[in-house]
């Protein structure tokens, strides 16, 4: 991500593309963003993470080219080997996971703050969530041994 400040160019709303986004925040600055990259657990900024997510900047909006690079900064997104996330209880009485949600963590905490809810007051969901289990991963690995 980077954060820019305009040289007397002034956004007001949210410009989006398929490669990234344009914020308007407090102070007259704008936030650029995002890359995806395979980092493992190396939260760092790369020079290719930034010239993409600059040339989308001034794609989509070009009055940007003379902004002053204010911050740089970059985060780690959860994400799991099937791309869904991880709901659930798992086989430890009283465990509730709810991770997992890679870039749809603020997307997705509606529904996930109502089935954890589900989870707790009632024992189960409302709809169906074995997609989403836990025990998916521990499922998967005992069907394969069990192929061989």
């Amino acid at each position: 991500m980077i954060a820019l400040r305009p040289n007397g160019a002034h956004l007001k709303r949210v410009l989006r593309s398929e490669r990234g986004y344009l914020v308007p925040r407090g102070e007259g600055r704008i936030v650029a963003g995002s890359t995806s990259e395979e980092a493992g657990y190396e939260k760092r900024v790369t020079p290719a993470g930034v010239r993409r997510i600059l040339d989308n900047a001034l794609e989509l909006f070009p009055a940007l080219a003379g902004a002053e690079i204010v911050e740089t900064w970059s985060g780690l997104r959860p994400g799991t080997p099937d791309d869904l996330p991880i709901l659930g209880p798992t086989d430890i009485e009283g465990l509730l996971i709810a991770t997992g949600h890679y870039r749809n963590g603020i997307l997705l905490s509606a529904v996930t703050a109502k089935l954890v809810r589900e989870w707790v007051t009632t024992g189960r969901a409302t709809f169906d969530t074995r997609a989403f289990s836990p025990l998916r991963f521990a499922e998967r690995k005992s069907l394969a041994q069990n192929a061989r």
